[in-house]
Protein backbone atom coordinates (compact mmCIF):
# COMPACT_ATOMS: atom_id res chain seq x y z
CA UNK A 1 0.00 0.00 0.00
CA UNK A 2 1.44 3.19 -1.28
CA UNK A 3 0.28 5.81 1.36
CA UNK A 4 1.08 9.46 0.54
CA UNK A 5 2.28 10.66 3.68
CA UNK A 6 4.09 13.70 3.20
CA UNK A 7 2.54 15.62 5.84
CA UNK A 8 -0.06 14.31 8.46
CA UNK A 9 0.35 17.15 10.93
CA UNK A 10 -2.18 17.64 13.77
CA UNK A 11 -0.41 20.59 15.79
CA UNK A 12 0.05 21.46 19.16
CA UNK A 13 -2.92 23.49 19.39
CA UNK A 14 -5.04 20.99 17.75
CA UNK A 15 -4.29 18.62 20.67
CA UNK A 16 -4.68 20.58 22.90
CA UNK A 17 -6.74 20.28 26.20
CA UNK A 18 -10.52 20.94 26.54
CA UNK A 19 -10.28 24.14 28.66
CA UNK A 20 -7.56 25.48 26.66
CA UNK A 21 -7.57 27.93 23.25
CA UNK A 22 -10.17 26.21 21.06
CA UNK A 23 -8.72 23.94 18.50
CA UNK A 24 -6.51 23.98 15.54
CA UNK A 25 -5.88 22.73 12.32
CA UNK A 26 -2.27 22.90 12.42
CA UNK A 27 0.35 25.02 10.16
CA UNK A 28 -0.15 25.49 6.40
CA UNK A 29 -0.27 22.07 4.24
CA UNK A 30 2.81 23.16 2.85
CA UNK A 31 4.68 23.20 6.18
CA UNK A 32 4.78 20.41 9.00
CA UNK A 33 1.80 19.88 10.02
CA UNK A 34 -20.25 0.74 33.41
CA UNK A 35 -26.83 -5.45 38.59
CA UNK A 36 -26.73 -7.69 40.52
CA UNK A 37 -29.93 -9.71 40.65
CA UNK A 38 -32.79 -8.87 42.82
CA UNK A 39 -32.89 -10.82 46.22
CA UNK A 40 -34.20 -14.29 46.03
CA UNK A 41 -37.23 -14.42 49.08
CA UNK A 42 -39.15 -17.63 50.32
CA UNK A 43 -42.33 -17.98 48.19
CA UNK A 44 -43.87 -20.44 45.71
CA UNK A 45 -41.06 -22.53 43.42
CA UNK A 46 -40.96 -20.27 40.18
CA UNK A 47 -40.12 -23.48 37.96
CA UNK A 48 -37.84 -23.60 35.70
CA UNK A 49 -35.47 -21.27 34.42
CA UNK A 50 -36.33 -19.16 31.58
CA UNK A 51 -34.40 -20.42 28.55
CA UNK A 52 -35.69 -17.04 26.59
CA UNK A 53 -33.05 -15.15 24.32
CA UNK A 54 -29.97 -13.89 26.18
CA UNK A 55 -30.49 -9.93 27.23
CA UNK A 56 -27.21 -9.25 25.61
CA UNK A 57 -24.44 -7.36 27.61
CA UNK A 58 -24.99 -4.93 29.94
CA UNK A 59 -26.20 -1.20 28.38
CA UNK A 60 -23.03 0.55 28.81
CA UNK A 61 -25.59 3.81 29.07
CA UNK A 62 -27.03 2.45 32.34
CA UNK A 63 -24.64 3.47 35.01
CA UNK A 64 -23.85 7.17 33.50
CA UNK A 65 -20.52 6.83 33.69
CA UNK A 66 -19.97 6.83 29.71
CA UNK A 67 -20.91 9.02 27.22
CA UNK A 68 -23.79 8.06 25.32
CA UNK A 69 -25.05 10.82 22.41
CA UNK A 70 -27.37 9.92 19.86
CA UNK A 71 -28.07 13.63 19.11
CA UNK A 72 -31.57 13.85 19.96
CA UNK A 73 -31.50 16.07 23.19
CA UNK A 74 -30.56 19.42 21.56
CA UNK A 75 -34.44 20.13 19.67
CA UNK A 76 -32.62 23.66 19.81
CA UNK A 77 -29.43 23.10 18.04
CA UNK A 78 -29.21 23.04 14.61
CA UNK A 79 -25.83 25.27 13.24
CA UNK A 80 -23.34 25.07 15.52
CA UNK A 81 -21.12 28.01 16.06
CA UNK A 82 -17.31 27.97 17.29
CA UNK A 83 -17.24 27.46 21.22
CA UNK A 84 -20.86 26.79 21.45
CA UNK A 85 -21.12 24.03 24.76
CA UNK A 86 -23.93 21.70 25.15
CA UNK A 87 -24.52 18.08 27.02
CA UNK A 88 -20.80 17.30 27.41
CA UNK A 89 -19.53 18.43 24.29
CA UNK A 90 -17.82 22.04 23.37
CA UNK A 91 -17.92 22.65 19.54
CA UNK A 92 -14.39 23.42 17.87
CA UNK A 93 -15.66 24.76 14.19
CA UNK A 94 -13.35 26.90 12.03
CA UNK A 95 -13.82 26.89 7.71
CA UNK A 96 -16.83 27.83 5.18
CA UNK A 97 -18.25 24.47 5.18
CA UNK A 98 -21.52 23.12 7.31
CA UNK A 99 -20.90 21.83 10.83
CA UNK A 100 -24.43 21.31 12.44
CA UNK A 101 -27.03 18.64 13.69
CA UNK A 102 -29.36 17.80 10.77
CA UNK A 103 -32.43 15.50 9.76
CA UNK A 104 -31.26 14.19 6.27
CA UNK A 105 -29.26 10.92 7.85
CA UNK A 106 -29.80 9.34 11.14
CA UNK A 107 -29.58 5.84 12.69
CA UNK A 108 -31.50 6.20 15.99
CA UNK A 109 -33.92 8.70 16.34
CA UNK A 110 -33.75 11.74 13.60
CA UNK A 111 -30.56 13.67 13.73
CA UNK A 112 -26.99 13.19 13.42
CA UNK A 113 -24.06 15.54 13.55
CA UNK A 114 -22.62 16.44 9.90
CA UNK A 115 -20.16 18.11 8.64
CA UNK A 116 -19.31 18.89 4.77
CA UNK A 117 -15.79 20.60 3.88
CA UNK A 118 -15.76 22.06 0.62
CA UNK A 119 -13.02 21.16 -2.32
CA UNK A 120 -9.72 22.78 -1.83
CA UNK A 121 -11.04 23.53 1.52
CA UNK A 122 -9.81 22.55 5.41
CA UNK A 123 -10.63 22.82 8.76
CA UNK A 124 -14.22 21.65 9.29
CA UNK A 125 -15.67 20.85 13.05
CA UNK A 126 -15.70 18.43 15.89
CA UNK A 127 -17.18 17.96 19.20
CA UNK A 128 -14.74 17.89 22.16
CA UNK A 129 -15.47 16.51 25.82
CA UNK A 130 -13.44 17.08 28.56
CA UNK A 131 -13.05 16.11 32.48
CA UNK A 132 -16.51 17.57 32.79
CA UNK A 133 -17.56 14.00 31.51
CA UNK A 134 -16.70 11.51 34.20
CA UNK A 135 -15.18 8.92 32.24
CA UNK A 136 -12.18 11.54 31.50
CA UNK A 137 -12.13 12.92 34.67
CA UNK A 138 -9.33 10.36 35.92
CA UNK A 139 -6.84 10.54 33.25
CA UNK A 140 -7.72 6.93 32.18
CA UNK A 141 -5.21 4.67 30.34
CA UNK A 142 -8.20 2.21 28.61
CA UNK A 143 -10.69 3.83 26.94
CA UNK A 144 -12.93 2.24 24.09
CA UNK A 145 -15.75 3.62 21.90
CA UNK A 146 -17.87 3.21 19.06
CA UNK A 147 -20.04 5.50 16.58
CA UNK A 148 -21.93 4.94 13.68
CA UNK A 149 -20.76 7.36 10.57
CA UNK A 150 -21.84 7.75 6.96
CA UNK A 151 -19.99 9.40 4.56
CA UNK A 152 -21.63 10.58 1.52
CA UNK A 153 -19.31 12.74 -0.94
CA UNK A 154 -16.04 11.17 -0.22
CA UNK A 155 -13.37 13.81 -0.97
CA UNK A 156 -9.96 13.19 0.25
CA UNK A 157 -6.87 14.90 1.59
CA UNK A 158 -3.61 13.80 2.98
CA UNK A 159 -5.24 13.27 6.52
CA UNK A 160 -8.36 14.39 8.38
CA UNK A 161 -9.93 12.72 11.33
CA UNK A 162 -13.37 11.63 12.73
CA UNK A 163 -12.45 11.30 16.18
CA UNK A 164 -9.39 11.12 18.68
CA UNK A 165 -8.53 11.06 22.20
CA UNK A 166 -5.56 13.03 24.01
CA UNK A 167 -4.04 14.10 27.58
CA UNK A 168 -0.93 14.43 29.56
CA UNK A 169 1.96 11.87 27.90
CA UNK A 170 2.48 8.81 30.01
CA UNK A 171 6.51 7.34 29.87
CA UNK A 172 7.65 10.08 27.47
CA UNK A 173 11.07 10.52 28.82
CA UNK A 174 10.32 13.95 28.22
CA UNK A 175 7.64 15.52 31.07
CA UNK A 176 5.22 18.02 30.56
CA UNK A 177 4.27 16.51 27.05
CA UNK A 178 0.64 15.62 25.55
CA UNK A 179 -0.31 12.85 23.33
CA UNK A 180 -2.76 12.34 20.58
CA UNK A 181 -4.20 9.24 19.10
CA UNK A 182 -6.36 9.84 16.20
CA UNK A 183 -8.50 8.10 14.21
CA UNK A 184 -8.10 9.26 10.53
CA UNK A 185 -7.83 8.48 7.16
CA UNK A 186 -4.94 8.88 4.92
CA UNK A 187 -4.76 8.91 1.54
CA UNK A 188 -3.51 5.87 -0.84
CA UNK A 189 -4.17 5.38 -4.41
CA UNK A 190 -6.06 8.50 -4.58
CA UNK A 191 -8.56 7.28 -1.57
CA UNK A 192 -9.51 7.43 1.91
CA UNK A 193 -7.95 5.16 4.42
CA UNK A 194 -8.45 3.68 7.34
CA UNK A 195 -5.55 5.08 9.66
CA UNK A 196 -4.16 6.11 13.38
CA UNK A 197 -1.87 9.04 14.13
CA UNK A 198 -0.28 10.07 16.98
CA UNK A 199 0.57 13.26 17.56
CA UNK A 200 2.67 14.43 20.69
CA UNK A 201 4.15 18.44 21.38
CA UNK A 202 8.03 17.08 21.74
CA UNK A 203 10.69 19.01 19.73
CA UNK A 204 10.58 18.14 17.22
CA UNK A 205 6.98 16.85 17.02
CA UNK A 206 6.50 13.24 17.29
CA UNK A 207 3.44 13.32 13.80
CA UNK A 208 4.02 9.31 13.40
CA UNK A 209 1.57 6.94 11.60
CA UNK A 210 -0.13 3.22 10.46
CA UNK A 211 -2.06 2.92 7.74
CA UNK A 212 -4.56 0.10 6.52
CA UNK A 213 -5.22 -1.48 3.07
CA UNK A 214 -8.89 -0.86 4.18
CA UNK A 215 -10.61 2.10 1.89
CA UNK A 216 -13.50 3.49 3.69
CA UNK A 217 -16.49 3.00 2.28
CA UNK A 218 -19.07 5.69 0.93
CA UNK A 219 -23.18 5.50 0.50
CA UNK A 220 -23.40 3.43 3.48
CA UNK A 221 -23.61 3.32 7.52
CA UNK A 222 -20.83 1.43 9.00
CA UNK A 223 -20.02 0.63 12.79
CA UNK A 224 -16.58 1.75 14.07
CA UNK A 225 -15.17 0.25 16.99
CA UNK A 226 -11.91 1.52 18.54
CA UNK A 227 -10.02 0.66 21.84
CA UNK A 228 -7.20 2.22 23.44
CA UNK A 229 -4.79 1.06 26.11
CA UNK A 230 -2.18 3.93 26.57
CA UNK A 231 -0.16 2.10 28.92
CA UNK A 232 0.30 -0.50 26.42
CA UNK A 233 0.91 1.69 23.34
CA UNK A 234 -1.93 -0.45 21.94
CA UNK A 235 -4.94 0.85 19.57
CA UNK A 236 -7.39 -1.18 17.27
CA UNK A 237 -9.90 -0.24 15.60
CA UNK A 238 -12.60 -2.29 14.00
CA UNK A 239 -15.68 -2.15 11.35
CA UNK A 240 -19.04 -3.72 11.59
CA UNK A 241 -18.84 -6.01 14.68
CA UNK A 242 -16.07 -7.48 12.26
CA UNK A 243 -14.24 -10.62 14.29
CA UNK A 244 -10.69 -9.07 14.24
CA UNK A 245 -9.88 -5.22 14.04
CA UNK A 246 -8.42 -4.38 10.56
CA UNK A 247 -6.24 -1.90 12.13
CA UNK A 248 -3.97 -2.50 15.18
CA UNK A 249 -1.01 -0.47 16.82
CA UNK A 250 1.45 -1.91 18.85
CA UNK A 251 4.23 -0.13 20.60
CA UNK A 252 5.11 1.45 17.24
CA UNK A 253 3.50 2.77 13.78
CA UNK A 254 4.94 2.31 10.15
CA UNK A 255 6.42 5.43 9.84
CA UNK A 256 6.60 9.31 11.43
CA UNK A 257 6.49 12.83 9.98
CA UNK A 258 10.19 14.97 9.65
CA UNK A 259 13.33 13.87 11.43
CA UNK A 260 11.88 11.58 14.03
CA UNK A 261 12.52 8.10 13.83
CA UNK A 262 9.88 5.55 12.22
CA UNK A 263 10.42 3.23 14.90
CA UNK A 264 9.67 6.09 17.99
CA UNK A 265 7.53 4.69 20.47
CA UNK A 266 3.79 5.80 20.48
CA UNK A 267 3.40 6.93 24.04
CA UNK A 268 0.05 6.92 24.81
CA UNK A 269 -2.21 9.60 26.80
CA UNK A 270 -3.52 9.40 30.75
CA UNK A 271 -6.84 10.70 28.72
CA UNK A 272 -8.55 13.36 29.99
CA UNK A 273 -10.30 14.55 26.68
CA UNK A 274 -12.02 13.12 23.15
CA UNK A 275 -13.37 14.30 20.19
CA UNK A 276 -15.44 13.13 17.12
CA UNK A 277 -16.34 15.16 13.90
CA UNK A 278 -14.59 16.14 11.02
CA UNK A 279 -11.61 17.72 10.86
CA UNK A 280 -9.05 18.21 7.18
CA UNK A 281 -5.41 19.14 8.29
CA UNK A 282 -5.15 19.32 4.48
CA UNK A 283 -6.54 21.39 1.55
CA UNK A 284 -9.45 18.47 0.38
CA UNK A 285 -9.11 17.28 -3.26
CA UNK A 286 -13.07 17.46 -3.65
CA UNK A 287 -16.10 17.98 -1.29
CA UNK A 288 -16.23 15.27 1.62
CA UNK A 289 -19.50 15.06 3.74
CA UNK A 290 -19.57 13.04 6.91
CA UNK A 291 -22.41 11.91 9.39
CA UNK A 292 -21.60 10.61 12.82
CA UNK A 293 -24.56 9.15 15.00
CA UNK A 294 -24.65 7.07 18.32
CA UNK A 295 -21.51 7.77 19.99
CA UNK A 296 -21.01 5.52 23.25
CA UNK A 297 -17.70 5.47 24.89
CA UNK A 298 -17.32 3.53 28.04
CA UNK A 299 -14.67 1.25 30.34
CA UNK A 300 -15.30 -1.93 28.62
CA UNK A 301 -15.58 -2.66 24.90
CA UNK A 302 -19.06 -1.05 23.16
CA UNK A 303 -20.75 -3.49 20.70
CA UNK A 304 -22.31 -2.52 17.62
CA UNK A 305 -26.37 -1.42 17.57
Amino acid sequence: MRLAMVFLACSLFACGDDDAALPDAGTDAGGRDAATPDAIVDGPDLGEPDLGVDAGPPDPCADGVGICEDFEGYPELSALADGDRFGPWRAARRGDGIFDLDDTRAVSGSRALHVRIGDGARDGGRLFAGSGASILAEGRTSLHGRLMMYVGDDGHSVHWTWAGVSGPTMDDPVAGLRSTYLFSSLRSDESNRFSSVVYINSDPAQDCWNGSDDPIPAGEWMCLQWSVDSAGRHIEVTRDAAAEPFLVVDETGQGCVGDVANDSPWYGPAIDQLYVGTWSFHPMTRPLEVWIDDVVVDTEPVACP
